[in-house]
Formats: C-alpha cells, structure tokens, sequence
C-alpha cells in the first residue's frame, strides 16, 4: 500500500501528471457539450420534418390530379 501511494503522490506532484487530467477534462466536457447539442437538435430535426411530411401529404391529397 505505502507503494501505491508513493506513486500517487509523485503522480500529484508531477505537473505532466496533472496537465494530462486536467486536458482529459477538457476533451470530457467538449464531448458531453456536442452530445447535448446534437441530442437536442435531434429532437427539434424530428419535429421539423414530421411537420413538413404531414404538411407536404395534407397539400398532395388536396392537389388535382393530373393526366399524363
């Protein structure tokens, strides 16, 4: 045990050691930002194109058909 902490606190100590945690946080806070953008634009893509399909069949039924 007293090894495992040896290596934690030179870990602590070390700046490399902190800089690559603080840089992992970064690059995790970066994805979970994207991840909650594209997840909220997904569901208002989803909205807009059921609205469109309903909107584009509704204004197709009520169009004339037409002969070739």
């Amino acid at each position: 045990m007293n090894k495992f902490m040896a290596g934690v606190e030179r870990f602590v100590r070390e700046e490399e050691g902190t800089e690559v945690v603080e840089w992992a946080l970064v690059a995790g806070l970066i994805v979970a930002v994207g991840a909650t953008i594209f997840a909220t634009m997904g569901g208002h893509v989803k909205t807009l194109l059921t609205y469109l399909s309903n909107e584009l069949g509704a204004a197709a039924a009520k169009a004339p058909a037409t002969a070739p």
